[in-house]
């Protein structure tokens, strides 16, 4: 039995509950509209999976013999939908020796409110499925709408007839969230953020966030937005409502101090930035990623963020807000070094997020921001306001609990933040991030974090496809969930569950896809930019990125172009029996594939023709290497444009083709 995230307590049962065109889903009076969708979602599983197709009607409902007093049927071949609205109201009866039909009416009927009750209770829920009728039953909406997507969950699972059984179940972490970058060159059009909300929530996600620098259109910045296809407030409006209803909170995050590279480069908003002089230099992801820091001591600075803070806050119904205000690398270097001289850079730092703290609780709303900057400045930590949240980031897969423990010892709330590791690449690496989201579930159970918030980064471009990402978010969502099962879910169960593969084979194929590339977008991107006399900056000199590649193995290159090849292949052989709404997630895995085949191949091609190395063997020609990044370049457009805007797609196109072009010249 593949559920994801498994519960924390089921009893099976003897016999079987078998849907027919005499099912009826009930929707109780005591749900709202959000449980209507959810209902016709699980009305919509049923047609799929068991072949028929149930009706679904709403009313006050009363079983047994208080059901033919009022003249109304009784629960068999029913499958009931209701919620309690109180904490620890969840318990009800379930199948057992004896008779079944008494334990759902049972169920139907006043729950007790004897059940072990927590400050999770509200999204708390029980499933009792029994030979004549199944019954979910949530402490509120949101329980509700987690005991449904274990209902469809288990219809997946077994078709028409699924076992008796009961579940009793509630998350160990309050929030489980996801935090998705459409701000480093690629903006999701409104229908794949709806599918993104849809993933998440089926497996009990209930959190999501966007991270935004100048990709939302404000209406007196066009200056910073014109360019890169930016979400409106109207979408935002519509994904906010439509998360709400899959008890998912969309919630604002806003860079307000570091990373505002469009801002700070703009003619009207260039002096408030650190550095007094800003360089004349061509657009690079490295050195966007590496400078632009707001002048904490200007007014105008908190006067600008506040700003745009005013216009986001509307447009979410969420009590929260992420100020992020992380690598605010450029502070105290610029305009305001001798201050920071004079009182350190971590109060600088201090005194520009506590008035973004202060503006955010005169508007009703907690705060949340990322830690890295405390634990930088671990001075300052004390004085960080108690009811503010630190999103607590550590991306190692080997990360260590020091920071961990740290905020915790200081009384802050904290998330632990792993990622999904696709940043700088083609392909997420599918083992780290598992592996940093197991070590940092394990750092929120001993360190007592509220909540995890899994994070989806797009560094240089993002090139990365959504699909790469799946498998790390539902892994996350199982550990957060409940994190007393640290293997689960395995590859093969998020293969069953997420694509329909019977197999169980696909992700792990992604897995090891994952593993083969020895140069990933990472060194293409380097070498390019040195290539071609950019300034890298901290990311290391031409001489450095030249010594890097020159690490390279040229063997294991040769080894990977083959195997990627293969792995590609065995990928497209199972799209034939994976979910119709799963394809595009194999066109993505498929196209990543191409792609890293023929880093691998430039690689040859640059140790060979360019570094010297006699004994790299090149799998292409350089010219005939230049043809083929060209015809892939031509399907990942495609690709893109599937799911996203076109946003900062032309970023990319440039360094593909300036890499073509310098093939041509060897």
């Amino acid at each position: 039995m593949v559920l994801i995230p498994y519960p924390r307590k089921l009893e099976e049962a003897q016999g079987t509950f078998r849907f027919s065109d005499m099912s009826l889903i009930f929707l109780d009076t005591s749900c709202d509209y959000a449980g209507f969708e959810a209902a016709q979602a699980l009305r919509d599983e049923i047609v799929e999976s068991a072949g028929v197709k149930p009706a679904i009607t709403r009313g006050e409902y009363a079983g047994g013999a208080a059901a033919k007093a009022k003249n109304t049927v009784d629960p068999a071949g029913m499958i009931v939908l209701r919620k309690t609205g109180r904490p620890g109201a969840s318990k009800s009866g379930g199948p057992g020796s004896g008779a079944s039909k008494k334990s759902v009416i049972s169920a139907l009927r006043a729950p007790s409110a004897n059940t072990a009750a927590d400050n999770l209770s509200l999204q708390s829920y029980t499933l009792t499925v029994d030979s004549d009728a199944i019954v979910v039953t949530g402490n509120g909406s949101s329980g509700l709408y987690y005991g449904i997507q274990t209902l469809r969950q288990l219809i997946r699972n077994y078709g028409a007839e699924i076992p008796c059984l009961r579940i009793e179940d509630s998350p160990t972490l309050e929030y489980r969230g996801f935090y998705h970058d459409i701000t480093r060159g690629k903006v999701p059009t409104l229908e794949t953020l709806k599918e993104l909300a849809d993933r998440l929530s089926f497996y009990k996600i209930n959190q999501l966030q966007l991270y935004i620098e100048h990709s939302f259109a404000f209406r007196r910045l066009s200056e910073i937005w014109t360019d890169t296809d930016p979400l409106t407030a109207e979408e935002i409006l519509v994904l906010d409502e439509y998360c709400r209803r899959r008890s998912v909170e969309l919630v604002p995050s806003l860079s307000s101090f570091g990373h505002l590279y469009h801002v700070l480069i703009s003619k009207s908003f260039r002096h408030l930035n650190e550095y007094d002089e800003i360089p004349d230099r061509p657009f690079t992801w490295t050195d966007r990623m590496a400078h632009y820091t707001l002048d904490a001591s200007a007014p105008g600075s908190l006067a600008f963020v506040r700003e745009m803070i005013d216009e986001f806050i509307p447009l979410f119904s969420s009590d929260k807000f992420n100020i992020c205000c992380d690598e605010t690398f450029d502070l105290g270097r610029g305009k305001n070094r001798a201050l920071a001289a004079e009182i350190g850079e971590g109060k600088l730092y201090l005194y520009f997020v506590r008035e973004l703290i202060e503006h955010l609780r005169s508007r009703k709303k907690k705060v949340m921001m990322w830690g890295d900057m405390l634990l930088h400045y671990p001075e300052i930590i004390g004085e960080i306001p108690k009811n503010v949240v630190i999103l607590n980031w550590d991306y190692a897969p080997d990360a260590g609990e020091d920071g961990f423990r740290k905020i915790s010892e200081a009384g802050l709330k904290q998330y632990v933040c792993p990622g999904v590791q696709g940043w700088n690449k083609l392909l997420n690496n599918i083992d780290a991030a598992t592996a940093n989201i197991g070590k940092l579930a394990g750092y929120a159970k001993t360190y007592g974090a509220i909540g995890m918030l899994n994070t989806d980064w797009g560094d240089f471009g993002h090139i990365n496809a959504l699909a790469g990402s799946i498998p790390g978010a539902i892994y996350g969502a199982g550990l957060s969930w409940n994190p007393d099962r640290p293997d689960q879910p395995t590859d093969e169960e998020i293969s069953v569950m997420e694509y329909g593969d019977r197999s169980g084979k696909i992700v792990g194929l992604i897995r090891e896809l994952s593993r083969q590339p020895v140069m990933d977008w990472y060194d293409v991107v380097l070498w390019y930019y040195a290539s071609s006399g950019y300034d890298t900056g901290p990311y290391g000199s031409a001489e450095h990125i030249r010594e890097r590649l020159l690490g390279l193995d040229a063997e294991a290159a040769k080894t990977a172009f083959g195997r990627i090849r293969e792995l590609s292949g065995e990928i497209s052989s199972l799209a034939g029996s994976i979910y119709e709404d799963r394809k595009n997630d194999i066109r993505e895995m498929i196209c990543a594939a191409d792609g890293l085949a023929l880093f691998q191949a430039l690689l040859l091609v640059i140790k060979k023709e360019l570094l010297g190395q006699a004994s790299a063997e090149p799998v292409l020609g350089p010219g005939e290497l230049a043809v083929r990044l060209e015809y892939w370049f031509s399907a990942y457009k495609s690709v893109w444009r599937a799911r996203n805007k076109e946003s900062e797609l032309f970023r990319i196109k440039e360094v593909i083709m300036g890499i073509c072009r310098l093939l041509r010249d060897i």
